[in-house]
């Protein structure tokens, strides 16, 4: 069993001040990926679906602290420093959301493959044959035609497929991809979760992303707003039948269901994040935020 556990996860901003924190990113963030699932992490720009990612590689910008929960992996908390660096891009693979800035530009896609692959410990004879295999994986027709091909001859989402290539030449048990389908034609987007279910077949799978669509396809979703989860559990159930009023105005923005923009409704701060745009609030908000219990997140006092 393979599971990814973030309890209860604070994270803060310091200007620099010793000892001192300006203002807190995410709070009491807490889920888990089994072996073979896929979690949708989902929300607003700023909700902390980034920062949340960054914390399990390890990877938090300048000021930016982890001040409290803990973070396991396989049944053992994560490392630091050296052996947390060893797990990345061997046993956690990053998918960043722009494969065109993430490569390295000055050397070959088939250079940068047989990076990874030498890692793996294949051997010369074994590594045009195993770029192939992945470049074909990740829906390139013709692997030749992009392995001599620097990042900036290829298209956005040319890159972002090489990425996805570069992920399979690992031994992964986590992925975290971070707006996968960015610049993907929308037919490779409709079947990314089941595609990298099944290319990472012995990884738990964390997807990071604007778009429900995507998030649709995953077996479970956490709702982000403000750093705090909102909701969570199955994704068909939770998309399907939304208890929070937040995951139902996420819902009523997409195109097809209007693009219902919550405006600002009301000044003042409450527990809950959604607290000033939410049509349904009242002075109980002030007041009240409380745990459901069991799967499904958060519950507003309405």
């Amino acid at each position: 069993m393979i599971e990814i556990r973030e309890d209860n996860l604070i994270l803060s901003y310091s200007s620099g001040r010793i000892g001192t924190f300006d203002s807190v990113i995410t709070e009491d963030v807490s889920f888990k990926i089994a072996q073979g699932k896929s979690l949708a992490l989902i929300g607003e720009t700023g909700s902390g679906k980034t920062m949340t990612a960054l914390s399990i590689m390890g990877l938090l910008p300048a000021g930016v602290e982890m001040n409290g929960g803990t973070i396991s992996f396989i049944g053992r908390v994560l490392p630091k420093g050296k052996k947390m660096r060893e797990l990345l891009g061997t046993e956690i693979v990053y998918i960043p959301q722009n494969g065109a800035e993430s490569l390295d530009p000055s050397r070959t896609i088939r250079k940068q493959l047989y990076d990874n692959l030498k890692k793996l410990g294949k051997g010369k004879s074994e590594l045009e044959g195993s770029a192939h295999s992945a470049l074909k994986s990740a829906g390139f027709d013709d692997p030749s035609y992009v392995l001599d091909k620097y990042p900036f001859e290829l298209s956005g989402g040319m890159c972002q497929r090489v990425t996805i290539a570069l992920a399979l030449c690992s031994n992964a048990k986590l992925i975290i991809a971070d707006e996968p389908s960015n610049g993907l034609d929308d037919d490779f987007t409709e079947d990314l979760p089941e595609l990298l279910k099944k290319l990472f077949v012995d990884a738990a799978l964390l997807i990071i992303t604007h778009d429900i669509s995507l998030a649709s396809k995953c077996d479970d979703i956490v709702i982000m707003c403000g750093g705090r989860v909102m909701e969570r559990g199955p994704a068909k159930d939770v998309l399907a039948d939304p208890k929070s009023p937040y995951t139902k105005a996420l819902i009523d923005a997409l195109p097809k269901n209007g693009m219902k923009h919550t405006r600002l409704l009301r000044e003042g701060k409450s527990l809950c994040p959604f607290y000033s745009r939410c049509e349904k609030a009242s002075q109980k908000c002030m007041d009240s935020f409380s745990w459901i219990g069991g799967y499904r997140g958060w519950r507003c006092s309405q």
